[in-house]
This record gives C-alpha cells, structure tokens and sequence, in this order.
C-alpha cells in the first residue's frame, strides 16, 4: 500500500535548487508584476535602504544589478518568503511598462549551477546559482530577449561577490 501510494505521488515533488528558484521567481512575477498601485514594497529611491533590508535576511548583502543600459529601470524589490527561506525580488520595467522580476536566495542545493532558460504559463526565464547564491530573472517575454539581460545580471552579481 505505501508503495502504491508513493509511487501515485511521483512526479508531484516539490522541484528543488535552478528548478525551485525558477518557479519562485515566476510566481513572484505573476502576483506582483500587474500591480499597478504597490509592486515593490521599497522603491529604487531607497537603494541603501532596500540593500541594508536585504541584506538582513540574506546571508550577505545582495548586489543590485544595473540594467539601465539595456533599457530597463530599476522599480525597487521585496522579501518574499520561498518554501527555501526568504527570498530578495527585485523588479525592472522600461519605457512601455514591461516588468521583469529577479529573485535571488540562498540555495541548499545547486550551490553552483550553469544558466538554463525555463518557461511556464508565459512567463519565461532564465536561473543559475553561484556562490550559494540562487538568480533567475523572468518576465513575459521571450526567453531569448532574456538571455543576455540574464547574462549581464550573472556578469554584475559575479562581480560583486
């Protein structure tokens, strides 16, 4: 019987490390970004605040990526709670109100993971880990428009850590 029944719940995990924060990061886009009124809870005008804020719950303090370059505007970020601790969102947009949202954990698993694209109920994305550190940038848009903004995130959080 416990094996009929383990065996009628496979599949059903919970997905765990790149997958787990793929998933976290697209939930996230999909419960803040049609916020019209409040997206983020502190906005970009309290860089140093929001950084300090992050850095309180994350093992160290988050390296906000850049994307003006690419076109993108930093809105602000959040702590969102994850079913792996809380979690750090950070949300862009440009000048035709395209929001995308990157999220940043620690991770238990993958703690170093190359860059894979993922896709689900539109939202596409892209996820790594390095450093112990989780990063998925997504958005509703086409994953291959994401690739180098996720490049460039990797490129500036690298950097920093």
């Amino acid at each position: 019987m416990g094996g009929f029944g383990g065996w009628s719940l496979h599949g059903h995990a919970s997905p765990e490390g790149v997958e787990a924060i793929a998933q976290e990061a697209a939930d996230s886009f999909a419960v803040y970004s049609p916020d019209r009124i409040q997206p983020v809870e502190m906005r970009a005008d309290g860089l140093p605040a929001l950084v300090a804020w992050a850095g309180a719950h994350l093992p160290r303090a988050p390296a906000i990526p850049d994307l003006a370059a690419s076109g993108y505007r930093l809105m602000g970020g959040r702590i969102v709670p994850t079913p792996h601790g809380a979690g750090l969102m950070l949300m862009y947009d440009d000048d035709r109100g395209t929001r995308l949202v990157m999220l940043t954990r620690p991770m238990s698993v993958d703690q170093d993971k190359l860059m894979a694209p993922h896709a689900r109920n539109g939202v596409a994305g892209w996820s790594w880990a390095t450093g112990g550190m989780g990063y998925s940038l997504v958005g509703a848009v086409n994953a291959e428009r994401l690739h180098p903004l996720a490049d460039e995130v990797r490129r500036q959080v690298e950097r920093v850590s």
